[in-house]
């Protein structure tokens, strides 16, 4: 069994890309990354199918484990606490007593601010300037947080640890990702926004994770595919995202891990609107992978990044 916390060579460079609502499901036809061509994800799974029947992976720099969303509480999970588990390390669901979403709950966004990945690695010694966070923000986003306070999980914990939360201008000079990765969800509002292909989305993620220590880049669409249960809407929402992972591998950093998992299950099954009970994956690919070999459940993966991170300083 690899020990996380056991010194092996610097990790320069730690990329996590996000994806909400993807779960490890049965393979059926309600299924789409069992229907779906996928070259790049099947990569990822060693030439498998992200399904339930994937056979897990344990190498040196490659690692694909199902891990646990449940997080020993009743009903379905959810974003708030899920992405607040995932990101802090800590059990944000048994805090509030219950699963709870889609944004954080009163009771975990001391936790989320506090003990947030990116909060972690500044209290460990990593300044902030090399911590990033990759998604753009429009203006309406500050406005509405700014009248509700609906911070989601992910931008408060970076805002909470004064990690720096992207604009337009950062957009539409490659120093930020849209979320739906093409921007073409901007142009109703920012019509200059120039047009972007997956690869070259990829490549400026690539070049921020190479700028920088620790990037995070969340992509939702997956989770919204989802629950409209539309099995066109999954394949091409898989499609685009599979097209940005293989040109994302090809692009990556020298000595730069890559990380990707999920809070919950949800796009695995669409014969169901709601989320799912399934294990959610998680991908350890290049330096370092072996560190989440052992990674159980979401409690497990902040506490290796970090881990790895300090041994840089």
């Amino acid at each position: 069994m690899t020990d996380h916390r056991t010194r092996r060579a610097p990790v320069p460079h730690v990329l996590f890309v996000f994806l909400d609502g993807v779960g490890l499901g049965p393979a059926t036809v309600a299924n789409p990354f069992a229907t779906v061509p996928l070259p790049a994800f099947e990569r990822l799974a060693g030439g498998q199918r992200w399904t339930a029947e994937a056979a897990p992976i344990r190498q040196p720099r490659h690692v694909f484990v199902p891990i646990d969303a449940t997080l020993g509480l009743e009903g379905l999970p959810q974003s708030g606490t899920g992405q607040a588990a995932l990101f802090t390390g800590e059990n944000a669901a048994a805090v509030h007593g219950r699963h709870f979403g889609p944004y954080p709950p009163t009771t975990v966004r001391p936790l989320v601010a506090e003990q947030s990945v990116f909060a972690r690695l500044a209290g460990a010694g990593l300044p902030t300037g090399r911590l990033a966070f990759a998604n753009a923000y429009p203006d309406r986003f500050f406005r509405f947080v700014e009248g509700r306070g609906r911070w989601t999980v992910t931008t408060l914990a970076a805002n909470a640890a004064g990690v720096r939360l992207r604009r337009a201008d950062d957009l539409r000079a490659g120093r930020a990702l849209a979320a739906d990765l093409t921007a073409e969800g901007w142009r109703a509002f920012a019509p200059d926004l120039p047009a972007r292909t997956e690869a070259e989305a990829a490549g400026h993620l690539a070049a921020l994770a190479e700028g920088h220590a620790f990037t995070l880049f969340e992509y939702f669409l997956t989770d919204k595919a989802g629950h409209s249960r539309d099995a066109a809407r999954a394949a091409a929402v898989l499609a685009r995202l599979d097209a940005f992972l293989e040109a994302l591998l090809d692009a990556l950093p020298d000595g730069a891990l890559l990380l990707l998992s999920s809070d919950h299950g949800n796009l695995e099954d669409l014969s169901t609107k709601s989320h799912t009970r399934h294990p959610v994956p998680l991908v350890a690919w290049g330096e370092g992978a072996d560190a989440f070999a052992e990674a159980g459940s979401l409690l497990d993966v902040t506490p290796r990044i970090v881990d790895l991170l300090a041994q840089t300083l």
